[in-house]
């Protein structure tokens, strides 16, 4: 087998800090981000995390991890936040104009 070369980064590579910025942006509206996946609902249940959490997450959190391309050709990013006396991570798709989140820890 051949060497693996990588690939040149592209200009429509993103940074972590572009990313978190655009979440916070877009989940200003509520419109803006979707989460009626059945595993965001579920894993919101097992974990104990609200809406409210989650959405103050996407407004406010930090950036912990990311970004990464997914094998849909998407931005994802983590970001966490101390939110209502406990520690909440949201792992979300950034899309253009709007948010898919994947799943809340």
């Amino acid at each position: 087998m051949g060497e693996l070369i990588p690939l040149p980064k592209t200009s429509s590579e993103k940074s972590l800090e572009e990313l978190v910025e655009k979440t916070h942006e877009l989940a200003k509206r509520s419109e803006n981000v979707y989460f009626d996946s059945p595993h965001v609902q579920l894993r919101m249940r097992e974990r104990k995390v609200s809406i409210r959490q989650m959405f103050d997450v996407l407004r406010n959190g930090k950036g912990i991890d990311g970004p990464t391309l997914d094998k849909y050709g998407d931005w994802r990013i983590k970001l966490k936040r101390f939110s209502a006396g406990r520690s909440v991570q949201v792992v979300v798709v950034v899309k253009y104009d709007h948010l898919e989140i994947v799943t809340v820890i």
